[in-house]
């Protein structure tokens, strides 16, 4: 194959949705970040049982829009993927409805600890990260200011009673289709995928995207307990690129349904591209570092443009998921004698 084969030429507009295969629509809502939308899933076994793959953000929009879709109608299931708010953000509106709830301990956990972190120590977290890694005190002070952004665009997490835990490798039946359960790492932690053999179809999250890669983050570690909100992911390159791997083994024509972007074919092509992409980044990272440079001073390395208050964030973490990379694999040093830590090639 020698490029991505796209299912469709246009994108359902918000409100509407598409099929894509027999029991497969799509449903695609628009997002308040550059990053513009995220598509969700309908998946309907044609016997009257509906179930919802994301929700979302929380937000009147987001509300407006499924109201168009759906009218009053509700599904049966909801599959929560990941914890990012575009994917679980009106989770605790459906388990207030009834909703049958399913998703990954880990993700669920981590949206829950999230939330219910209060916004001074929030923003104080976030705020200590960036003077740690050499953004300057006037952005510092404006994250630590902003408080719990979180919970601008999450309602309250359901309980974690109130959900069924998908673990990798189980099979489990929605939609009328026989589904493969795969965690993936990197983007989230325990992120979950689902694939279906008979028909070839990977809804793939934010695993595999067709158009960019996806935010691979180091986040910010309280001094405290060593932990990020309760867990600790010491290499997320590492884990994102070993999902990519296992996902070579599914057949090269598989459907992939991503979280952004369009429905496409050429799985392998994609996995290959995502790989060169982050080797050319650890090798630029690597160049850079022949000065002492902190996670900030990467980010002309790695995005060469201005970036805004949420971009901010992730591409910090994505400058620390690389510097961390190589300094694990012994082709960095790290020097913490100093007020923001640095990173020296070897």
């Amino acid at each position: 194959m020698a490029e991505l084969e796209f299912a469709f030429d246009d994108v359902p507009e918000p409100g509407q949705r598409t099929s894509v295969v027999d029991g497969i629509d799509w449903i695609r809502l628009p997002l308040p970040f550059r990053l513009n939308h995220v598509n969700c899933w309908w998946l309907d076994d044609g016997a009257g049982h509906a179930v919802q793959i994301d929700t979302g953000v929380a937000s009147d929009t987001t509300r407006k829009h499924w109201s168009q879709v759906l009218g009053k109608v509700r599904p049966d299931t909801l599959l929560v993927t990941h914890f990012h708010p575009d994917h679980a953000g009106l989770a605790g509106e459906y388990a207030a409805a009834g909703v049958r709830l399913l998703s990954s301990e880990i993700e669920m956990n981590l949206c829950a600890r999230i939330w219910h972190t209060e916004p001074d120590d929030y923003g104080a977290l976030y705020a200590e990260w960036y003077r740690q890694n050499g953004i300057d005190e006037s952005t510092a002070l404006a994250v630590a200011q902003a408080g719990n952004s979180y919970r601008r665009i999450v309602v309250e997490p359901p309980r974690m009673s109130e959900f069924t835990w998908l673990d990798d490798g189980t099979e489990i039946e929605l939609g009328g289709r026989r589904w493969q359960v795969m965690h993936g790492g990197g983007h989230a932690p325990a992120m979950l995928m689902l694939f279906c053999d008979v028909d070839r179809i990977l809804i793939a999250a934010d695993q595999v995207l067709p158009g960019i890669s996806p935010n691979i983050s180091a986040g910010p570690v309280s001094k405290e307990h060593d932990e990020s909100f309760g867990l600790r992911e010491p290499n997320p390159l590492a884990r994102f690129l070993e999902t990519l791997e296992r996902l070579r083994s599914l057949p090269e024509d598989t459907l992939v349904l991503p979280s952004h972007g369009m429905p496409f074919r050429g799985l392998h092509m994609r996995i290959a591209e995502l790989v060169a992409h982050h080797d050319d980044r650890l090798n630029r990272v690597r160049e850079a570092c022949v000065v002492p440079r902190t996670a900030a001073d990467l980010f002309d390395v790695l995005f060469g443009k201005k970036l805004d208050a949420q971009q901010m964030s992730f591409a910090l973490g994505e400058s620390l998921a690389h510097a961390e990379h190589l300094r694990l694999e012994g082709r960095l040093d790290v020097d913490h004698s100093t007020a923001c830590t640095r990173y020296l090639r070897r």
